[in-house]
């Protein structure tokens, strides 16, 4: 397993607000394995960014996301979407993720409206977020360890 720390942070109105530390080593093996397929395959797509993977976590069905590599071996984002209908053709985007390995830091920019679409009655879906972009980082340090500053 990578040792890798990043910091995470939230961004809200523009304003950074420190989420803490994460390490790679945190993330369950299964969650990193499957994970890594997934950012693989996306960012293998001809149309990066505009191509979704689910969630995959049980009770988050309904969330998305995509990949696009903005500088090699460094910086990707993720855009984070809501799927109301289950098929594709609405979605409704909460947030997006930006990850610098340079920068050990991951930025988390939620939507205005996120809280409204991810709040529904008795089902919050805001913890599966925090899930995703912890995996999702752990994913891309997996991608490109050999280029993980020493």
């Amino acid at each position: 397993m990578i040792d890798f720390n990043y910091t995470v942070e939230m961004v809200e109105d523009e304003q950074a607000y420190s989420m803490g530390q994460v390490n790679t080593n945190d993330v369950p093996t299964e969650a990193l394995t499957t994970y890594t397929q997934l950012l693989s395959q996306l960012l293998q797509q001809p149309e990066q960014g505009k191509r979704y993977a689910g969630f995959g976590f049980d009770g988050a069905e309904k969330l998305a996301f995509s990949a696009l590599q903005i500088t090699e071996h460094d910086q990707i984002g993720a855009g984070m979407v809501y799927n109301p209908d289950d098929n594709g053709d609405n979605f409704v985007l909460i947030g997006r993720v930006f990850f610098s390995i340079k920068e050990s830091k991951v930025s988390f920019n939620m939507e205005p409206n996120a809280d409204d679409v991810l709040v529904q009655g008795d089902v919050d879906l805001r913890g599966y977020i925090q899930s995703f972009v912890i995996c999702f980082m752990a994913a891309w340090v997996a991608l490109n360890q050999e280029h993980l500053p020493r």
